[in-house]
């Protein structure tokens, strides 16, 4: 295993540099969302639904390499699981709109936001939590990557419609930039061996590692399924909920994202010393304040009241986002690091996919619309939190009388 104390601090700073870098693979498809609209005029000849597989499909196809990756990462050499995912991202999507036909378009999308991002999302973890073994250092790092994913993609959604303005093509040059990041990682990653070879460290890892990790992990998964799900609503679906409150109009919603999104680096930003603070309770006041952001919203629509809960909301979620890929680390032995880390991964990633058929599900079942239900999301969050409070109160509890 390579710690950040074993390499130089210039060697370090170029590592995580590529890595942080790397982290537009996660946010590629908000490329795609400035040319979404004219993909339904120049495939107008091809089935909707394998137009909607290309724009949206790409999130359920990453779901089974990120399981892939996590097994991968513990077993064979973390930089080379980076490297071939990102070299895969880079390809499809450097290539992505070289000939104008539907489904070669498909095939790209689900090769490069898809296979991509569900490798590169997994390793790129992985190697963080080689690099960090201090927890308060390790969700510090989380943090500062999560924040430079958010930059990275407010970036490229901007470029990519400018670019697309001309052509709709054009979008895709913005994935240009993957190139000399690709060989970034190449040149500056160091080797990251599987844990699991270290026999000694094995063993240290068993006796500080309490048994049951992977039960631990999937409990984990399951919160994480329904806290992403919940926001991911907010984050992919604000459109709707714009719509039918009668709030705003498309650029309202692009400036809604933007904005989002800036709350989000700085949250995330500020999310290493807050949880060296907080540690497992970071998360807590995450979820109650994004619950009464959707309550809000549900009741008392406005314009004012949109942008201030939407901006809210996206400065807390890294509190929790980044906690969930820290504490997997932290609850699995060091050898199974990447499975474990795999796990919420493709959580985060099904509830990804599906944010948007549950809200349309709910608004076909009540017959109502998108801000009738948008408080439902914040009673799930709120049901979270209260079951999630109870655990946090009952490990500190425990921990203080084992002192």
């Amino acid at each position: 295993m390579t710690e950040a104390s074993q390499l130089s601090k210039s060697r370090l700073f170029l590592a995580l540099l590529a890595l942080f870098l790397s982290s537009m693979c996660t946010l590629g498809d908000l490329v795609i969302n400035p040319i979404a609209a004219q993909l339904y005029v120049v495939f107008a000849d091809s089935p909707e639904w394998l137009i909607n597989l290309g724009i949206t499909g790409p999130a359920l196809a990453g779901l089974p390499f990120g399981l892939i990756a996590g097994v991968l990462c513990d077993r064979v050499d973390k930089k080379w699981v980076m490297v071939i995912g990102f070299a895969i991202f880079t390809v499809s999507a450097c290539l992505g709109a070289l000939i104008t036909n539907i489904y070669y378009f498909v095939v790209m999308r689900l090769c490069a936001t898809g296979v991509g991002w569900g490798i590169t999302n997994t390793a790129a973890m992985s190697i963080l939590a080689d690099l960090f073994t201090d927890e308060d250092e390790h969700g510090k790092y989380v943090g500062f990557y999560n924040s430079v994913m958010s930059i990275m993609g407010a970036i490229m959604a901007a470029v990519a419609g400018f670019l697309a303005v001309s052509a709709w093509q054009n979008a895709f040059m913005t994935y240009y930039i993957a190139i000399p990041i690709l060989i970034m990682l190449i040149i500056f990653l160091p080797s990251f061996k599987p844990e699991h070879k270290n026999a000694e460290a094995q063993a240290t890892a068993a006796e500080t590692v309490p048994k049951g990790w992977w039960k631990r992990s999937v409990i984990l998964a399951v919160q994480v399924f329904f806290v992403a799900i919940s926001y991911f609503v907010m984050l992919y679906m604000i459109a709707l909920y714009v719509t039918d409150a009668g709030v705003g109009n498309e650029a309202f919603i692009g400036v809604l994202a933007s904005a989002a999104t800036i709350a989000t680096a700085v949250g995330s930003f500020i999310f290493g010393p807050v949880y060296k603070r907080m540690k497992t309770a970071v998360y807590l006041p995450a979820l109650f304040v994004i619950a009464l952001c959707f309550i809000l919203m549900g009741f008392f629509p406005s314009t004012g009241v949109t942008i201030v809960c939407v901006v809210l909301a996206g400065f807390m979620w890294p509190f929790y986002f980044c906690y969930f890929y820290v504490r997997v680390t932290e609850i699995a032995p060091a050898s199974k690091a990447g499975t474990a880390t795999s796990i919420v991964a493709f959580s985060d990633g099904l509830a990804a996919t599906g944010s948007s058929y549950l809200l349309t599900g709910l608004i076909g079942v009540t017959g109502t619309t998108a801000v009738a239900v948008w408080p439902t999301f914040g009673v799930i969050l709120i049901v979270v939190g209260i079951i999630s409070a109870i655990y946090v109160a009952t490990h500190f509890k425990k921990q203080a009388a084992a002192k």
